[in-house]
């Protein structure tokens, strides 16, 4: 039974945005939105919260699962956001960031609902006041969430209101596809294999908490599909010899184990080419499916997957719909707090396989800051993944910019991922294997195998000067970062 249909709570979006910024504590209004990927964020609350915030002076902090975008743009504009967490991807938003106007922390995906749930912000928000979630559908207990789950059980369970929006563009057939499980402290959680279902297909709703629930429309868009350039193909053929040679060896099954898949252009573009090699039987236990990954299961190279968002194409999203009951069987959506659960991560023995901005000759991974201090979305769950992956793997072009940047540095200038926690790097030149490797060893290795040619003896040089430093690392620290110095003066890291 659906709730809108009874009249039983307020359905006028202006009405109850008025109501929710009257709730507003010393003109300061905490929100906890759903939405992961872009995907399954409201639709029509932010606008009509963002015009009344404005006009009555009160200030918005702006809690979600992930990415937002344009929920993010529309409180970005209207200048009222004045603190963000704990992953962006708006333009506007990021410069309000990086101008030091909108308060930004960064935070593990995986750990962001426990946080919320143990009021670890309570000092800086003062909890929660509105939980604001997209569904597909309402029902007398709970609501089916749209194509993202996100952190929105830890929002629901600790705002002190809630507010449903009911999009009618998002198919009911999303009932089913849903997982719904909240650990418990200190228990395990009893999830053994990539399909497993251990929860429920419904998020609940606490009696008492719900101020209105409104309609809204729109459809979640991922990114465009990506034909693969030389580049990215270079990096999938590069990664591929690194599969087939554990394959080899006997260190990974002929299904490999299951596979994440960080979001972005390069990740989606080296999924298709994998999904080309030939490897059939693959599993998926990720964050976000984007369209190589679901194009891979419809073609029947992979068996099952498991994320927290649905990053599709409207084609791929239509054909979701469509598919509903047999797709039902074998992808579920999750709360990330499970699907980036670093336990599960590592007893699924999940190979994780994300995007760095720069990497540095001793395996550190800068994936979040320009230049060390201009924040560019978030680490995301890259840090979820990568501490507790069987195998961890950044892959990255050389270069960008037409050479004028090298993505291998003498050290990166912003470290999201420590080299402890770095098994394999691959670029379009070829892949660095660091397992067992010393930090003299590792630095070798990626300059001859990873870094680009126009780039080689520059690092060489650097690396040869630090070496006669002495020390365990191979480290000059007065030209540590001459390689960005170069860039802010002359715009291009050469020498």
């Amino acid at each position: 039974m659906v709730l809108t249909s009874r009249g039983e709570h307020v359905s006028d979006p202006e009405k109850l945005s008025s109501i929710a910024i009257e709730k507003a504590v010393g003109n300061r209004l905490v929100i906890g939105t759903s939405g992961f990927g872009s995907v399954g964020y409201p639709k029509t609350m932010p606008k009509y919260l963002a015009e009344e915030a404005a006009s009555k002076g009160v200030k918005v902090s702006i809690l979600t699962g992930a990415s937002a975008y344009a929920m993010d743009g529309i409180f970005a504009e209207k200048r009222v956001a004045i603190r963000r967490y704990p992953y962006q991807n708006n333009p506007v938003m990021r410069k309000l960031i990086n101008e030091g106007i909108v308060e930004f922390m960064d935070y593990h995906l995986g750990e962001w609902p426990f946080l919320i749930r143990y009021g670890w912000l309570d000092e800086v928000v003062e909890g929660i006041d509105l939980a604001i979630v997209e569904a597909a559908q309402v029902l007398n207990d709970g609501f089916v969430p749209t194509g993202s789950v996100g952190a929105i059980t830890a929002f629901v369970e600790k705002a002190r209101h809630v507010i449903v929006e009911v999009n009618r563009d998002v198919s009911e057939e999303m009932n089913g596809i849903h997982d719904i499980y909240i650990p418990q402290p200190g228990e395990p959680i009893p999830l053994r294999n990539v399909e497993d279902r251990i929860g429920s297909p419904i998020v609940k709703l606490p009696k008492g908490k719900l101020l209105g629930v409104v309609e809204s429309s729109g459809i979640d868009v991922g990114g465009k599909p990506v034909e693969p350039g030389n580049v990215e193909k270079a990096i999938a053929e590069n990664l591929l010899q690194f599969f087939q040679k554990e394959v080899g060896k006997g260190r990974l099954p002929e299904n490999l184990y299951p596979l994440e898949s960080g979001v972005g252009a390069v990740n989606d573009a080296v999924f298709k080419a994998v999904g080309e090699a030939g490897f059939k039987g693959l599993k998926a236990w990720t964050e976000v499916i984007q369209d190589s990954l679901l194009n891979m299961y419809l073609e029947g190279k992979m068996d099952a997957l498991s994320a927290t968002s649905l990053m599709l194409s409207p084609r791929n999203l239509e054909r979701v719909y469509q598919e509903a009951e047999e797709i039902k069987r074998s992808i579920v959506l999750r709360p990330q707090d499970i699907t980036n659960n670093i336990e599960l991560i590592r007893r699924l023995r999940v190979i994780a396989i994300n995007t760095a901005v720069e990497v540095d000759i001793l395996g550190n991974v800068n994936s979040t800051h320009i230049l060390g201090k201009n924040m560019i979305n978030g680490i995301g769950g890259s840090g979820d993944f990568s501490r507790g992956a069987f195998l961890s793997i950044f892959i990255t072009p050389s270069i960008r910019k037409d050479g004028k940047i090298s993505t291998v540095v003498p050290l990166v200038t912003h470290v999201d991922t420590v080299d402890h926690d770095v098994d394999v790097i691959v670029t379009d030149q070829g892949y660095c294997d660091l397992r067992g490797l010393s930090l003299r060893e590792r630095a070798r290795l990626i300059i001859e195998k990873c870094s680009h040619p126009i780039y080689k003896d520059q690092l060489w040089k650097y690396y040869e000067n630090a070496v006669k430093s002495g020390g365990h690392s191979p480290f000059d620290l007065e030209k540590a970062y001459s390689f960005h110095l170069n860039y802010i003066r002359n715009g291009d890291m050469r020498e």
